[in-house]
């Protein structure tokens, strides 16, 4: 089966391992940055929401660059100081979502220092995340007596309505329209949050590791760094998911286009990170400007139609291998 992996305790050469001295420093830093990061949702307008998304990068860096009981100090003291303040400031019931990212970090840098591929990274550290999730949701779900879903969207519903009536001092015709049609997207969207949820997952798993990867390139190479992200390719079986998940949408039954929804939605994250693949794949050979990724990039992720698109070149590359010609490059 190959040579034996590595255990925690031991040294990878290719890995960047800090020595006293500044390592103190950097320890306390990736704690104070951790914290940080996920606190920025609630201070930071807008932008905190995507910078609170790096909240496992801090943890991920740790134990990848640690030996031993070392690398657990950052997660373990960003888990405890965080839930502190989350707990002061009257939010107990986020410090959930901080543990997840915490742990989702800590699976990315375990399986970057034993050299997982990038697809069993993302899988595994986005699965714990999605069952922690999963298994608060069931616990609600008995709590309010199956009443949950209408309860999220009651509560979202008089969100709706207290920010129209901030908006506006009047009651105008064009108000009335807009507060109908935002509530009218309530149900569906309540319905479409595992899928948001798991596809976010997902996405958040993939950037901090990218920043994983970023910041901890040993001069050996290790196995992240002899996997090309620009080659990437999801398993082909995964497409009938995806058709799976078409049918469901024109089957009459409302249980199994809820269920199709879901699916297609997590799969076109899977092939919306394919079709970057080979964007980055063909950036790398035409050796494109910094500026010109960035901001294909940044239209890539806030586009809603230029997202369809690369998921959508991520999807067909299963039958026609865009990459097929120029793998040698």
């Amino acid at each position: 089966m190959g040579e034996p992996l590595p255990e925690m305790n031991e040294t990878r050469e290719d890995l960047p391992v800090r020595r006293q001295g500044p390592e103190i420093k950097e320890i306390l830093l990736l704690i104070v940055l951790s914290v940080s990061l996920f606190l920025s949702i609630l201070f930071v307008p807008v932008a905190g929401f995507f910078l609170s998304a790096l909240t496992p990068a801090p943890t991920a860096l740790s134990i990848v660059r640690r030996e031993g009981a070392k690398a657990w100090i950052v997660p373990g003291c960003s888990a405890a100081v965080g839930s502190l303040i989350l707990v002061l400031l009257g939010l107990p019931e986020s410090i959930p979502y901080l543990l997840g990212l915490v742990a989702m970090g800590a699976v990315i840098g375990y399986g970057f220092r034993l050299g997982w591929s990038a697809s069993k990274i993302v899988g595994f550290s986005s699965l714990l995340v999605v069952g922690l999730a999963a298994l608060l949701a069931l616990f609600a779900y008995i709590r309010t007596k199956g009443q949950m879903v209408h309860l999220i969207e009651q509560d979202i519903r008089d969100v709706i309505t207290a920010a129209m009536k901030q908006l506006s001092a009047g009651s105008s015709v064009e108000t009335k329209e807009m507060e109908k049609g935002l509530l009218e997207m309530v149900s569906p969207l309540v319905r479409m949050m595992p899928g948001i949820f798991i596809s976010s997952m997902l996405m958040i798993s993939w950037v901090n590791l990218l920043v994983c990867r970023r910041y901890c390139r040993g001069p050996a190479g290790g196995g992240q760094e002899q996997e090309r992200l620009c080659l990437w390719k999801s398993p082909e079986h995964l497409v009938w998911l995806v058709i799976a998940g078409g049918l469901m949408l024109l089957l009459p039954w409302s249980a199994f286009s809820l269920l199709g929804i879901n699916l297609v939605l997590v799969m076109g994250t899977v092939y919306f990170f394919q079709g970057l693949a080979i964007v980055a794949f063909y950036f790398e050979k035409w050796r494109a400007p910094l500026f010109v990724k960035g901001f294909v990039y940044a239209v890539f992720f806030l586009e809603r139609i230029a997202s369809m698109a690369v998921a959508a070149l991520g999807l067909f590359d299963v039958w026609f291998d865009f990459r097929r010609h120029n793998k040698q490059a």
